[in-house]
């Protein structure tokens, strides 16, 4: 009987070691963002960033009537990580929800997520590249952020982004 209550305790242990990772790796780059914006008074909400750099799979505007008849609730956001057990974020999926199965739309890669203000801290060398990719993974992953990038790929499926960049606002 020991030997199964052994095996028991390590399927429990590798069970909340698995499932438990990702939360405490956002909750580590949430306390680290916040440790260094405090240091270089930066607040991470107000960070601009651009859109420019997320790949699209369709061609905008489509005339799939599964994207042409989507509502914004059909767009959703999966976020791509390493590995379960030491997770590091690599990117984020957008989808958009059909009948059949999920649509995968456009992807951006953290490497691509830029922000300006972090780009002229890391030549000025207030900052360097590890701290650079921690402060932008979270803004990428941020519930603010991720709203305002699926806004504007629902916006990018309505109107089209030839049609949105000729427009008086321009590209962010």
């Amino acid at each position: 009987m020991t030997g199964l209550t052994v095996i028991c305790m390590l399927v429990i242990f590798v069970a909340v070691m698995v499932l438990s990772s990702r939360f405490f790796y956002n909750l580590e780059l949430k306390s680290y963002t916040k440790k260094i914006s405090k240091v270089l008074q930066l607040d991470i909400l107000e960070l601009s960033y651009s859109f420019d750099q997320m790949v699209y799979f369709i061609s905008l505007p489509s005339n799939l009537a599964v994207i042409s008849n989507a509502r914004k609730e059909d767009v959703f956001i999966k976020c791509e990580y390493t590995s379960f057990y030491l997770p590091e974020l690599v990117g984020i999926r957008i989808y958009i929800q059909s009948q059949q199965e999920d649509i995968l739309l456009a992807y951006l890669p953290i490497k691509d997520f830029r922000l300006p203000k972090l780009d002229s801290l890391l030549e000025q060398g207030s900052i360097n590249e590890a701290e650079y990719l921690k402060i932008s993974m979270n803004k990428l992953i941020h519930p603010a952020t991720l709203t305002e990038i699926t806004e504007e790929v629902y916006k990018q499926l309505q109107v089209g982004k030839s049609e949105m960049y000729m427009g008086t606002k321009g590209g962010l």
